[in-house]
């Protein structure tokens, strides 16, 4: 705060609500506490003895309540004056009250109050504009209105990117995906689509679209087919429109949070309605169930909120994002396709999707354990690291995970090779990147992953390796050197070492100022280690 040259006059300062029998500081933006008032004004505001007594003397004539007796405005009445606005999340729950700014704190209070328990086809919360009067452990949160119009928001968005906000959508190119898609079509937006849903939607479909598809064809399914899918499934159009917030916040830094909300919102309405579908593949809605995949996939690269799911597995109880087997959505569907899909798989290879599953599709036959390769000794390395560590786990768990490990190091050590003969070839995709390794992966692997087990983490770091030729696109700007940051600080100081390898890869410095600023979750449990006694397992095993 900037500090008072003179003595300043209460109405350039303070203005009091009597509505409220609030006093509001006008720099700070939020109301101070009776009791604090002279402090507020002494250290926040350095207006010393002789100038503080004329304020004190104003306050002493004000009926001001204490900050609990304060009653709170009615929902989605206007802002109050001088306090500032907030884009939060309401809990959806009947009966629920619960607000707060980030969807961290909503997913703890699901956890805690709600059991992680929703109804089907139901989203766990909404968005809402909030402002609090005090700060600090006063903080009470109140629903307050808009204080923009819809149509405002959406001239914010379509006139950065020279997009007029129309209710209807005109393609100049032809589809090559279906006969529905002629060369001339028009999409009509529903009349209970919002304008700020609108302008989402059509940024999509002019920008979004071009990073999530590597050839024309696939462009042409993302630009055209999948939006012309989102007006009969409500899952992949609020998909489509979280993925565009999250674009926009990666093009807009100064207003990235308030685009991550809305892409938290939007996809927190999404999933839900995705579970129903899922839990029923038909040939009415495989190919946006496929579509909503690919876009989940980009939604864990792109969204900071599920960082500390280590991508692969989720970090405590079934939440919004995970499923039952505590794994994210979309690495669920990865795996679990031939039998999801086995009724309608014949219609995906044939119909509008086909380029796409074309170009995630990589049959090429590749050795177990490859040889020859730039990459080849730095994994062998990794055969030695259950000989690391103090702890040893329980005798009768210590084989299953040493088989699980050496398993998962064997698939890696073929995910090099494959991503290498797919970088040569210019195909090395998103898509390609989650297929190689973590869809083959064993399940008591991302178990051990799960329970953070280090050398389960020291694999993982290894995997971000292949992650490379992806930072080019704007969801994977800065994920790998996340991800990496956050396996460190969940690792023992004795067994960082092993992220050497991976770390210098990624520009990193394990022990440099890179770290400073990365802080570990208190709440995660410490890492167990392995035993040396049977580490002949993962040898035998990887020369099978």
């Amino acid at each position: 705060m900037p500090s008072a040259t003179s003595q300043p006059s209460h109405d350039a300062l303070l203005h009091y609500l009597p509505g409220y029998h609030v006093l509001i500081c006008k720099e700070c933006r939020y109301a101070i506490q009776p009791s604090a008032i002279s402090r507020h004004l002494k250290d926040l505001h350095h207006i010393y003895r002789s100038d503080r007594q004329e304020l004190l003397e104003y306050t002493k004539g004000l009926d001001l309540a204490e900050p609990g007796d304060v009653l709170l405005p009615p929902p989605d009445t206007t802002p109050v004056p001088l306090l500032p606005t907030e884009s939060g999340l309401a809990c959806a729950k009947e009966g629920c009250s619960h607000l707060c700014v980030t969807v961290k704190r909503m997913k703890n209070h699901w956890a805690t109050a709600h059991r992680d328990i929703a109804e089907s086809g139901r989203a766990q919360w909404r968005p809402v504009t909030l402002q609090t009067f005090f700060r600090g452990n006063q903080l009470r949160y109140f629903v307050v209105s808009e204080p923009a119009t819809p149509e405002t928001q959406s001239t914010q968005i379509s006139e950065t990117h020279s997009e007029p906000d129309i209710r209807t959508l005109e393609t100049t190119e032809p589809s090559v995906c279906s006969e529905s898609c002629t060369s001339k079509s028009e999409l009509a937006f529903p009349s209970d689509w919002s304008a700020e849903e609108i302008a989402l939607f059509n940024h999509f479909r002019t920008s979004t679209y071009h990073g999530l598809g590597r050839a024309s064809m696939s462009r042409n399914i993302w630009e055209i087919s999948v939006p012309a899918m989102a007006f009969h499934h409500d899952f992949l159009k609020h998909g489509i429109l979280a993925c565009s917030a999250l674009h926009l916040a990666y093009l807009h830094p100064t207003e990235r949070r308030r685009y991550q909300m809305k892409a938290a919102c939007h996809q927190a309405r999404a999933l839900p309605l995705f579970r129903l579908a899922v839990a029923a593949p038909t040939e009415e809605n495989c190919d946006a169930i496929l579509a909503f995949s690919h876009l989940l996939i980009v939604h864990c690269f792109a969204s900071e909120e599920q960082d500390e799911d280590l991508m692969l597995v989720k970090s405590g109880t079934t939440g919004t994002c995970g499923t039952e087997s505590g794994l994210p959505d979309w690495l669920q569907i990865i795996r679990g396709s031939c039998t999801m899909f086995k009724h309608v798989w014949s219609n995906m290879r044939n119909g509008i999707m086909q380029p796409l599953i074309e170009e995630t599709l990589n049959e090429e036959p590749l050795p177990i354990i490859p040889q020859n390769t730039v990459h080849s000794a730095r994994l062998r390395e990794l055969l030695v690291l259950p000989l690391f560590g103090k702890n040893p786990p329980i005798v009768e768990i210590l084989e299953q995970q040493m088989t699980a490990y050496s398993s998962a190091l064997i698939i890696l050590s073929r995910a090099f090779v494959r991503a290498q003969a797919a970088k040569e070839r210019g195909i090395f995709t998103m898509w390609t990147a989650v297929q190689i390794w973590p869809a083959s992966i064993p399940m008591e692997y991302l178990e051990m992953l799960r329970a953070r087990e280090p050398a389960a983490l020291v694999l993982l770091a290894h995997y971000c390796v292949l992650l490379e030729p992806l930072e080019e696109s704007w969801y994977m700007v800065g994920f790998r050197k996340r991800l990496l940051e956050r396996i460190y600080w969940q690792l023992d100081e004795d067994w960082r070492k092993w992220l050497d390898w991976p770390f210098a890869e990624a520009g990193l410095d394990p022990l440099g100022a890179a770290m400073e600023d990365v802080r570990c979750d208190p709440m995660e449990a410490s890492p167990s280690s392995y035993s040396a006694s049977t580490s002949i397992i993962v040898t035998q095993r990887a020369t099978q």
